[in-house]
């Protein structure tokens, strides 16, 4: 009986001493981050200068019954300077009245500029991070990257909020690629392949997505505009991209629309000396500006092979310039080949170098489903 009552006394122990929040942090004692943007110091390109987005409870919910605040005033924008990301931080603490709180930061924007020199430092300082969600949104800003964060959107309180419904939407769209910061790291942990991110360009009341600036290692190369991306996201994700506007020949003005809705991709390697890329889309015509006055079946037919040698070229454009201009293999080709030849090609070559001049085929086929209604 004694041996049971020394059990039941250390079961009530170790209850009392499990329970209880004594490591809680009450979201008022927090100054949670929703977007960082870093950018070269105006005065010393030594120094980072790093700008947050920190939203105010009081001012986006209101109080009192009253309504919520502006754009203006919903949230606080704050800027300061460090040699590291991880010295900007400790910078900006000092200036906060609460404990500075990561987790959830959703935006993490970085300037052209920085994104050229290099950012493998500024990424290893969030790698190390435990606060940081590796689903958050790296982003490549033309100009300076804290323009992302000092728009005014007048349709959401909170600029960061309408930058993650564009990327979202565009996401769901199949037009904007789903790259997150766990993608970019896989990615420049990855000999097989090379990162890319999300490009826009931000103004006073607005931002747009403008393509993904394209990496070799953690120093960007280049960019792709929307219309290279949409082909990007085809031949890499199986997404449609956007809308396809070709000019009809033999006509003074006349255009047709095309908008893809399935894509189909295989990749061949023809006995680990050449790649080709078979992509099947499927969609509809849903604009044309001039009557070709020809029957149904030989209009499917004509706009079938316009769009399809019109895609060809595109695909044509976009590996030139991934190979010969930036030699960088954001199409996950050495992926591939490394899982389909990894004895006789991969252990004897250097993809990093061979990427560059690997012959690489793209042919279409293009399924029209549906051609639109026609007034009369």
């Amino acid at each position: 009986m004694g041996k049971s009552l020394r059990y039941v006394a250390l079961l009530i122990i170790c209850t009392i001493l499990l329970t209880g929040c004594w490591d809680r942090r009450e979201l008022e004692e927090r100054a949670s981050v929703l977007a960082i943007a870093i950018d070269q110091d105006e005065k010393d390109e030594k120094l980072y200068k790093m700008t947050v987005q920190i939203p105010i409870p009081i001012k986006i919910a209101g109080s009192s019954g009253k309504g919520g605040g502006s754009g203006a005033d919903a949230v606080k924008i704050m800027s300061v300077t460090g040699r590291t990301v991880t010295d900007a931080s400790n910078n900006l603490q000092m200036q906060l009245n609460q404990r500075l709180f990561l987790g959830h930061t959703r935006i993490l924007a970085v300037s052209e500029e920085v994104a050229r020199k290099g950012i493998q430092d500024i990424m290893d300082s969030f790698r190390r991070e435990p606060q940081i969600r590796r689903l958050l949104w790296p982003i490549v800003v033309r100009g300076k990257a804290s323009t992302l964060l000092e728009i005014k959107p007048r349709i959401e309180p909170i600029p960061v909020v309408y930058m993650m419904g564009l990327i979202e939407n565009g996401m769901k769209l199949g037009r904007i690629p789903d790259q997150t910061l766990g993608d970019y790291f896989n990615q420049t942990s990855n000999l097989t392949m090379e990162p890319f991110l999300n490009y826009v360009e931000a103004r006073k009341n607005e931002v747009s997505w403008k393509g993904v600036a394209v990496f070799r290692g953690h120093k960007m190369v280049g960019k792709l505009d929307h219309l290279q991306t949409w082909i990007l996201l085809q031949l890499r994700n199986e997404k449609p991209g956007g809308d396809i506007v070709i000019p009809l020949p033999k006509t003074k003005n006349g255009y047709v629309s095309f908008r893809p809705h399935f894509v189909k991709k295989k990749v061949i390697i023809h006995q680990s000396s050449s790649a080709t890329y078979h992509c099947e889309l499927q969609g509809d015509i849903v604009e044309l500006t001039e009557d070709l006055k020809i029957p149904p079946e030989q209009f499917v037919l004509q706009m079938q092979a316009l769009i399809k040698k019109e895609m060809e070229n595109r695909a044509k454009k976009l590996l030139q310039q991934l190979q010969k201009q930036y030699n960088s293999d954001i199409l996950k080709l050495g992926l591939t080949l490394r899982a389909k030849h990894y004895q006789d090609y991969w252990k004897t070559h250097n993809w990093k170098q061979d990427f560059r001049d690997f012959p690489v085929r793209v042919t279409y086929t293009i399924k029209l489903r549906r051609l639109g209604m026609e007034m009369q």
